[in-house]
């Protein structure tokens, strides 16, 4: 899960077809920043020396200043800084910044080579004819930033680390499901044994998620404790292999990075970036306006109009495939029993207004998607989004037996009123007032809503830890979520495999969704190297998840940036938000 969070473009048959086959300052300088050398003192101009005295010794010349700027991330810390364990878009930015990875994929479809020297394909002998052997030639000289050589031996060890039961990975799919085994032919060939042809291989196994770990720092802990979950690696990396080192995290406040000498692709422009973290939008804002960020991250549509007024900021979109989503926790175990009756599910998406909610919260910027695939060649076209209906909602909760028999305004059956659970990451103005729009609109249909304004910490704690998402301790939640790497249809959201229990703590359907027939088109889709056979099945897909009304789809989330006109050569990726972040500079 990459959660975040126009990523509402469709895709051609061209690009999807060539991912089957082949498978994220201002002018203050923050005060951690490296120091600037002390203005060297000159004296007084000296008088002209007759033509037999030594030539006056020239003036020093003041220290080059250090290139550092300043990012503004909302939306709560990084879970992990070791990327077996986090998931959230922050981490991921994070990431692309201090840890290397095989390939990106850039704003245009286009793979990118970070660690590998090509795209495995069957033309070039990458891949084999029956897609089940995968070899991978790394880039050589390739080092950690302490100077040990990146070999294929660590992507060896991050694999074995994310699927070893002694470490609470936060997920195992896809490589659980389609991966046979990873080995190192030699220190510069990876060679992936597969299960079965797996549609999306060079994007659900090997981009992003996929960072490789340095098996010489954290091989001695798990040898020493059976589990990577306490290293102290995973708080603040002693190395990395990205553009800049991770220098200094502090929770709730900042993330340092410098630039790292050793990069592969040789030393970044920028010597500092100082990411902070911040819970409250209005801060980013304010902090943009003053020149205090140079970067801001994740800008919502009721911002954009007073930041285009501000004549040193540019704003600039990414394609991501991601939406705002209600989601329904539909598992009898945890559910609220109303959760389960489809009828039900139908009359929460009817009750609310979300065109109301994108005009008056959003400035109308955003689209209602239909279904998790929107904007993408997957997405079922003979399907509409669910209206603004309310007097129907009411109707099917007639029909399904909820009505208010004791005239409190909340319907009720068998004694148990309809009152239901939001869970949610709390403390961000506007969304708080659209939580509370939608409490009022469902009130008005006999749903009561108790809301819980959760922290991040809380709400995305994994299941050992006793998250209310993981656990299923809710029956309402939202978050921006979508293609896992866009333009990849595959997930493991909805299958019954992933629902968390002790036995698979791991697991990401944390909606208890779990339908027979989405479990067959989903296993049938990832081996199904038809662009079209494949798309017809997610057709399907769409239409079973619409007609159960599983999740509600809100709004699209695109990632909308905003830059201080200082910098240049800044470029974003929707998959990889900060993979060009090695080129960025600042104006002379």
């Amino acid at each position: 899960m990459c959660t975040k969070k126009i990523g509402c473009v469709t895709i051609s048959l061209l690009i999807v077809s060539s991912l089957m086959l082949a498978g994220c300052g201002g002018t203050t300088t923050p005060t951690t920043t490296a120091p600037v050398a002390e203005e060297p003192t000159t004296g007084e101009m000296a008088t002209q020396a007759p033509a037999t005295q030594e030539p006056a010794t020239p003036a020093p010349t003041e220290a080059a200043r250090p290139k550092s700027i300043t990012m503004t991330f909302v939306g709560g810390d990084p879970e992990s800084l070791n990327p077996i364990y986090a998931y959230s878009w922050t981490a991921e930015c994070v990431f692309d910044l201090s840890l290397a990875s095989l390939w990106n994929i850039d704003n245009d479809g286009n793979y990118v080579m970070d660690l590998a020297e090509e795209l495995p394909t069957v033309e070039n002998g990458g891949v084999s004819e029956d897609g089940l052997v995968i070899t991978i030639r790394l880039t050589p000289d390739v080092t950690w930033s302490d100077g040990t050589p990146l070999t294929a031996h660590d992507a060896v060890f991050t694999y074995d680390m994310i699927m070893d039961e002694g470490n609470s990975s936060y997920s195992r799919y896809p490589w659980d499901t389609y991966v046979e085994s990873i080995t190192a032919v030699d220190d510069h060939t990876l060679q992936i044994k597969m299960t079965a042809p797996y549609a999306d291989w060079s994007t659900s196994l090997f981009v992003g998620i996929s960072r490789i770990i340095p098996q010489h720092i954290l091989e001695p802990v798990f040898e020493a404790e059976g589990t990577l979950d306490n290293a102290e690696w995973n708080r603040l990396p002693s190395v990395g292999s990205g553009p800049f080192m991770l220098t200094e995290f502090e929770p709730a406040s900042h993330i340092i990075f410098k630039a790292n000498e050793r990069y592969w692709r040789g030393r970044p422009h920028l010597d500092e970036i100082y990411m902070r973290l911040l819970e409250d939008r209005a801060a980013q804002i304010a902090a943009l306006a003053a020149g205090e960020s140079d970067i801001g991250s994740y800008i919502i549509g009721s911002e954009i109009p007073s930041l285009k007024t501000m004549e040193h900021i540019e704003i600039t979109s990414s394609i991501n495939g991601y939406q705002v989503v209600t989601f329904l926790n539909v598992d009898p175990k945890t559910a609220h029993p109303a959760m389960t009756d489809p009828l039900v599910r139908r009359a929460l998406a009817l009750a609310l207004d979300r065109q109301l909610m994108i005009d008056q919260l959003y400035a109308g910027l955003y689209q209602i998607p239909v279904t998790y695939w929107h904007g993408t060649v997957y997405d079922n076209p003979d399907l509409e989004p669910y209206p603004y209906d309310p007097e129907q909602a009411k109707a099917l909760l007639d029909q399904a037996g909820w009505v208010d028999t004791n005239g409190d305004g909340v319907r009720d059956k068998d004694g148990v009123e309809l009152t239901l659970r939001y869970k949610y990451i709390g403390g961000d103005e506007t969304t708080d007032t659209r939580i509370a729009s939608m409490q009022q609109m469902l009130a008005d249909v006999g749903i009561k809503i108790d809301i819980y304004a959760e922290t991040t910490e809380v709400l995305w704690a994994s299941y050992d830890e006793g998250g209310p998402l993981a656990t299923g301790d809710y029956d309402v939640t939202h978050y921006s979520d979508g293609l896992w790497y866009f333009p990849s249809p595959d997930t493991s959201y909805f299958l019954c495999s992933e629902i968390p229990t002790a036995e698979n703590p791991w697991g990401y359907n944390w909606y208890g969704i779990c339908i027979p027939e989405l479990d067959e088109l989903f296993a049938a889709q990832a081996v199904e190297i038809n662009p079209e056979k494949r798309i017809e099945m997610f057709y399907k897909i769409g239409k079973i998840m619409y007609d159960e009304t599983l999740i509600i789809p809100m709004y699209t989330d695109p990632d909308v940036w905003a830059v201080n006109k200082r910098l240049k050569d800044v470029r974003f990726s929707g998959v990889d938000p900060l993979m060009f972040a090695w080129e960025w500079d600042v104006a002379e």
